[in-house]
């Protein structure tokens, strides 16, 4: 039997990849550190297996194979691959609805296939395979005990990769990829030069400014996970808001410059996040946007047969 893989190693990778993420992870007490580590190494296994490939054949026979992982650790089996171990190790420890984790993987298969017609259905599944289920992964380690709260976990990772996309636009189309839909940039979509400057600032504004809706819907949800986890998961819900605010004091020019937030910045989001929250402990109110949010992520997590009961 292979031996076990280390949680060093999965630390490492949070930390090589994610400095907002590794940022926030060093918040939560050290067991919950260490298995948020391991679900993120295998996140970002599955997403470099894509990205690295030499070919778009061996990027689908890699999503083949960690899919087949996925499966074999839910009929109760051992994974093959070494990385899908680290999988594995939570769901002996947690309830971790693999269902999810099928999602995250057809995210990546979706990025196999050139998608000519991308509108703000496509975008906001996509957002939710490759972010939002991510949230519904993380949710057995990080202690929620009513799943009734899942659509705000899915809510914030979707957030999160909305921000992402309006922070990677010149990335992704050096890639041959826009995640910018159709309709909100006039049908801009990679070619044989850059992206056109105001079509992009157009498709930015617009998606920064659905993404406060699902932030709304994701902070609401904190309150549900243990008390040693939220506030950890506030900042990095805060870090990655701030992002979009940088962009926006940019007048949502992303093509010549990455938006980041600091060291210091981050140190502040922290200790804003660490303030008691308005209005006590009354249930917030959320906006239309924000309601919009959580229907969308119940709807999504429905289709992927994840059940918001019990």
């Amino acid at each position: 039997m292979s031996s076990p893989v280390s949680s060093p190693t999965a630390g490492e990778s949070i930390r090589r990849h994610s400095r907002s993420f590794s940022f926030a992870s060093r918040l939560l007490p050290a067991g919950k550190r260490a298995d948020v580590e391991r679900l993120y190494a295998w996140c970002r296994w599955c997403d470099d297996g894509v990205d690295t490939a030499a070919s778009p054949q061996q990027a689908r026979e890699f999503v083949e194979r960690a899919t087949e992982d996925v499966r074999r650790i839910t009929g109760g089996k051992s994974p093959v691959a070494a990385e899908s171990r680290w999988l594995a190790e939570l769901v002996g420890r947690h309830d971790i609805p693999l269902k999810a984790a099928l999602a995250l993987l057809d995210g990546m298969r979706s990025d196999l296939t050139a998608a000519a017609g991308f509108h703000e259905d496509d975008l906001l599944r996509y957002c939710f395979q490759v972010a939002g289920a991510v949230g519904v992964l993380l949710c057995p380690i990080l202690g929620l005990a009513d799943r009734r709260h899942l659509p705000h976990a899915a809510a914030l990772g979707m957030g999160m990769q909305l921000t992402n996309i309006a922070r990677d636009v010149a990335e992704d189309w050096r890639r041959s990829r826009c995640y910018l839909p159709l309709e909100w940039t006039d049908g801009l979509r990679p070619g044989h030069g850059p992206p056109d400057a105001r079509r992009v600032r157009g498709g930015v504004k617009t998606i920064l400014e659905i993404a406060d809706g699902y932030y709304a819907a994701g902070e609401a949800g904190i309150g549900g996970l243990d008390s040693d986890s939220r506030l950890a998961v506030r900042t990095a819900a805060r870090i990655y808001q701030a992002i979009g605010t940088k962009i926006r004091k940019r007048s949502f020019a992303v093509l010549d410059k990455r938006a980041r937030v600091s060291t210091l910045g981050k140190l502040q989001i922290f200790a804003v996040a660490m303030l008691p929250p308005a209005g006590g402990r009354r249930p917030m109110q959320l906006g239309v946007s924000a309601d919009r949010a959580l229907a969308a992520a119940g709807r999504l997590l429905a289709e992927y047969g994840i059940s918001v009961q019990g």
